[in-house]
């Protein structure tokens, strides 16, 4: 069946599912399609948060030529996203001092960074 994908900030794809189909593997078509990272996805149908785990006949609703809208996450910072770590094991004063450590020892790394180690680092993430 074919379903069309709209972003909200414009753009759309028609992708081709089964009902066999995960929502997540719809999340990588849409990625090819209109250029949105997976993760950073959140497929909608009629108000509903499609869940990455289920499949396409989890959901009834889709039928061939449905609309399924796709809103983008905010990407969390690293800051954000060590403190959520570390709030495990630390209480948020010693989290604080932890993160702003990492960040400020972080930031020294990369500004020491030549353009030759930039471009090192972004061929071997491209793998080439």
């Amino acid at each position: 069946m074919k379903i069309t994908v709209k972003s909200l900030k414009g753009g759309s794809a028609l992708i081709e599912v089964t009902e066999k189909t995960s929502i997540m593997e719809v999340k990588k078509l849409v990625e090819k399609d209109i250029n949105i990272p997976a993760p950073q996805q959140t497929l909608v149908l009629f108000g509903k948060t499609l869940q990455d785990d289920k499949l396409v006949e989890d959901y009834p609703k889709i039928k061939d030529g449905t609309k399924i809208y796709v809103a983008i996450k905010k990407q969390e910072s690293l800051h954000v996203v060590l403190n959520k770590f570390l709030r495990k094991y630390y209480s948020e004063d010693q989290c604080k001092l932890i993160v702003d450590e990492f960040m400020r020892n972080f930031q020294s790394k990369v500004h020491s960074l030549s353009l030759d180690d930039l471009e090192r680092i972004a061929k071997s993430e491209m793998g080439q």
